[in-house]
């Protein structure tokens, strides 16, 4: 018995070493992979792809993390007072990861925001955004009302949602728990209905403009781990809005049909534009929010983000070792009011503004260059599917899996309604990749790979979505000096 101290000790310093450490850093030399398979000459480099399987880590740290937690004393970390499910919950959650892997979309997405985060670095030259040095333009709120609890994320690397890669690094993830720290009631089944935060309003953090949107993805009836395998998006449902030039927020895993905004509208801080869901990679109904200095997800930084007119309880502490507002580290906090937030709080929105009523013009949407970004997007998740198909079925499976998504894809857009088509900016683009892919393998077989094709695809996705995150830029803050009376009408 005089040892068991000694071992809680040593399995909470255990648990704080594995938050800190991020073997998730090393999947990024998986790239020098991808000469290899460009150049024969450097087949030899393909070996470097073994480093991709860092990327696995994540998925790996919780089960460490919960079996250190059964070792170490109560509530030593921010979320221990959070129950996040039993045994039959985290075995559906990871039985679910082989099945998502089965959705080439999901796929495509996925190694793009892997590739994403390279671009974010060398956009910043190496020196993404960090809390100690980035400024917000806007001033910001909480997405939601009421009293929320953090499950993920945090301004401090230790408790980030995850550092890489760069798009969530500062991304939060919201739920409503009770006192005991359950998300729904003790003894209810994981049906989506009983979990307290689902269909509750999710509100604009700031005044701007919205962006891009997707109201129509798929939702399952349960929780519990459960997540569609046919999502359409990570991120499921969600909503893109501009704030200012270069800063974004994404609200994402909304409800299906609960999108109250449409691209090009302008939206007040505070206004409700969706409604909280369980669509996308969730494992339970939440509200996933981040601000990020790119419009589109996958090639976006992260950016720090506090929040003006916000109590903070931290319920993991003791009376005498939390200060006044609850807050983890006071470091965290602005002077103007504005602070920040972390996993294991319980938080709640004290100012509540409510739209004004005013109905402003709206400023046009992406266009064509949306469709010309979800092409490329196509293309890529083309050379994904010809790269699994001739993996696993053989070269001679490609084509007809090619048509065979192209036609899938398409018979759900051609039955929706006409505004469920154009409600996603540039949704038929990834139709139109997967049938131009389809078309040059089955026209041009000598001339590709499909390795190729999908970097293809990314190369053409980065640039067009560096021109977008320029242009939407440059025309906000032509608008913005356009309502201060500098300039003359905003070009549309």
């Amino acid at each position: 018995m005089t040892d068991s101290p000694r071992v809680d000790q040593r399995s909470e310093r255990l648990r704080r070493w594995l938050r800190k450490f991020d073997p998730a850093r090393f999947g990024l030399l998986g790239l020098l992979a991808i000469p290899g398979h460009l150049f024969e000459s450097l087949a030899f480099m393909q070996i470097f792809g073994l480093f991709f399987l860092f990327f696995l880590w994540p998925f790996v740290e919780p089960i460490f993390d919960r079996l250190l937690a059964r070792r170490a004393d109560e509530r030593t970390e921010p979320t221990d007072w959070i129950y996040m499910g039993d045994w039959r919950e985290w075995a559906v959650a990871y039985l679910m990861i082989p099945v998502t892997f089965l959705n080439p979309l999901a796929i495509a997405q996925d190694v793009l925001q892997l590739l994403g985060s390279g671009v974010a670095y060398l956009r910043h030259r190496g020196s993404p955004p960090a809390p100690e040095d980035y400024d917000s333009q806007a001033t910001y709120r909480l997405p939601v009302e009421g009293t929320w609890t953090v499950v993920n994320g945090s301004l401090e690397k230790e408790y980030s949602h995850s550092w890489l890669p760069t798009n969530q690094r500062y991304a939060y993830d919201f739920v409503i728990t009770d006192e005991e720290g359950r998300s729904r009631p003790e003894g209810a089944s994981p049906a989506v209905e009983e979990y307290y935060c689902h269909d509750e309003p999710v509100l604009a953090p700031a005044d701007g403009v919205v962006v891009d949107v997707l109201d129509t993805d798929l939702e399952p009836a349960r929780g519990g781990g459960f997540s569609h395998p046919l999502k359409r998006d990570i991120r499921g449902n969600y909503v893109t809005i501009q704030h200012a030039p270069g800063e974004f927020s994404c609200l994402a895993h909304l409800r299906p049909d609960s999108v109250a905004v449409e691209p090009g509208e302008r939206v007040e801080r505070g206004q409700a534009v969706g409604r909280c869901g369980h669509t996308g990679n969730s494992s339970e109904p939440h509200l996933h929010f981040q601000l990020q200095d790119h419009p589109t997800f996958e090639l976006a930084a992260g950016l720090p983000v506090r929040f003006a007119g916000v109590d903070r309880e931290s319920p993991w502490l003791a009376d005498d070792e939390s200060d006044a507002d609850g807050s983890l580290r006071s470091s965290d906090d602005e002077g103007d009011g504005e602070v920040g937030i972390t996993a294991g709080q319980r938080v709640t929105a004290v100012d509540a503004p409510t739209p004004s009523g005013d109905d402003p013009p709206p400023m046009t949407g992406r266009g064509h260059v949306a469709t010309l970004e979800r092409l490329a997007f196509g293309v890529a998740v083309g050379g994904v599917l010809a790269v699994v198909a001739s993996i696993v079925v053989g070269p001679l499976a490609v084509a007809p899996a090619l048509v065979a998504a192209t036609f899938a894809g398409a018979g759900p857009w051609l039955l929706a309604s006409r505004d469920d088509r154009a409600f996603r900016p540039g949704g038929v683009g990834v139709l139109l990749g997967l049938a131009l892919v389809a078309t040059l393998w089955i026209g041009l077989p000598d001339l590709h790979s499909p390795e190729a094709i999908f970097l293809w695809g990314v190369a053409v996705y980065v640039l067009v979505g560096e021109y977008d995150r320029l242009e939407l830029s440059r025309r906000f803050d032509a608008g913005r000096r356009s309502e201060s009376g500098i300039e003359g009408t905003a070009r549309s």
